[in-house]
């Protein structure tokens, strides 16, 4: 399958903007040299990932409990159930970490809905109710069905220190209740990948952004994250700044959802939401549970985000300069079908 790729003319970190300077001279082509070595290093890096949603279930080995070798969740002799330890005894619900890696397609919608289904049936639970997640993009209408599942299931998500979680995998990662980045999120506006000419093109791409609209305000997204993610070329990758994580609710949970927690939290230690509110802004910043007499148990969530964050197999990872690669051009696919075909993420990985 044919496809090309573009450099960019530019990469925005925040909102500052750094630009390419002019190629000029034998230093600049070799500047050019150097990042199209990086963008194929990276695309080939990336079609070894492929688009998988992941698992691993807890064992006992020698009266020792020990994490299983990666499963997926599309292939039907790995997700076979019951499941019996090794001594024999059978396991009523499975306790799985769950990851989700490379670019995402259609295959993975029905990946998630196994999963979905062997949660349901009590046949698993995920370990700390916690999916972790590295990408590089993909198809917007699966993430955004992906991600809403995942809201439907009440997890959390987390991208991993030292990865990325870029263009479409972010419509995945917006489904937790509650979100932590440890590494990093890149944006943009999505494109169709095929260049076949189709006359209501333009009305195709208005309704993808109803869609995304409508997505963002249904997860309780504020609008600011719509239009500057519709700002960013489908050619470029904005990754997201620090304040701008908590900015768009990226870092942290929406508005409904902490006003839901707040309210449990506060039942549960038999106070009113306004003393919990108090307890709370004084015990910041807390990542853990706000005990009754207001000091903080940062342990609890914590062993959970970085027991996850350290297992994550192979993921892509934000190092210098493979992280500039990412942000590198797109791959836009030609397809066979007289519509625009699948909305993709522009990473450079396809």
């Amino acid at each position: 399958m044919s496809s090309t790729t573009a450099c960019p003319g530019a990469i925005r970190h925040g909102r500052e903007v750094w630009r390419h300077p002019p190629a000029a001279g034998i230093h600049a082509r070799r500047r050019v040299l150097a990042a199209t070595a990086l963008l194929f290093a990276l695309a080939f890096q990336s079609f070894d990932l492929g688009a998988e949603l992941l698992f691993r279930s807890a064992e006992q080995h020698d009266s020792r409990q020990q994490w299983s070798d990666l499963r997926k969740y599309a292939d039907p002799a790995d997700t076979a159930y019951p499941r019996a330890r090794a001594d024999g005894t059978q396991i009523a619900s499975e306790e799985v970490q769950v990851f989700l890696r490379g670019d995402i397609t259609q295959k993975d919608v029905y990946s998630a809905k196994v999963m979905e289904s062997l949660i349901k049936k009590g046949r698993q639970k995920i370990a700390g109710n916690l999916v972790t997640l590295a990408g590089n993009g993909g198809d917007v209408d699966a993430a955004m069905e992906m991600g809403r599942l995942l809201r439907k299931l009440g997890v959390s998500t987390l991208v991993p220190r030292d990865s990325l979680c870029l263009s479409s995998c972010v419509f995945v990662f917006m489904g937790g209740d509650q979100r932590r980045v440890e590494g990093r999120v890149g944006i943009h506006r999505p494109y169709f990948s095929s260049t076949r000419k189709v006359e209501n093109r333009r009305q195709f791409y208005r309704q993808l952004q109803k869609r995304l609209q409508q997505y963002i305000e249904e997860l309780d997204f504020p609008p600011s994250f719509y239009e500057a993610l519709m700002a960013v070329p489908s050619e470029s990758i904005s990754i997201v700044s620090a304040a701008d994580l908590k900015r768009f609710y990226l870092n942290g949970m929406s508005p409904s959802a902490e006003e839901e927690a707040d309210a449990a939290a506060a039942r549960d230690l038999g106070i009113s939401v306004l003393d919990y509110l108090r307890q709370k802004a004084h015990a910041q910043p807390c990542a853990g549970v706000l005990r009754a007499d207001g000091t903080c148990d940062g342990e609890v969530q914590k062993s959970a985000w970085s027991g996850a964050s350290a297992a994550f197999p192979g993921r892509p990872q934000a190092r210098e300069g493979v992280a500039t690669a990412a942000v590198g051009g797109a791959h836009k696919q030609q397809a066979e079908s007289e519509d625009p075909g699948p909305i993709l993420g522009a990473t450079g990985t396809r």
